[in-house]
């Protein structure tokens, strides 16, 4: 039996800049080994990107750097 499991999870990064908090992410190991090894799991989709204490939308600014 194959499945499929979509989930959504929320990061905080903390930067001095949109470049330097989206470089992190794309860099971060957001799956496990296991996870890895064990099927085929790949990253889907940005949903959201705001300010943490604002909530003010970032998406646009993520998207230019």
């Amino acid at each position: 039996m194959e499945v499929r499991i979509k989930f959504s999870a929320d990061i905080y990064i903390k930067g001095e800049n949109m470049a330097e908090v989206r470089s992190k992410f794309e860099q971060f190991p957001i799956f496990s080994a296991d996870a890895l090894e064990e099927g085929n799991v790949e990253y889907s989709e940005t949903l959201l990107v705001e300010d943490a204490e604002t909530y003010k939308d970032l998406m646009d600014e993520y998207n230019k750097v």
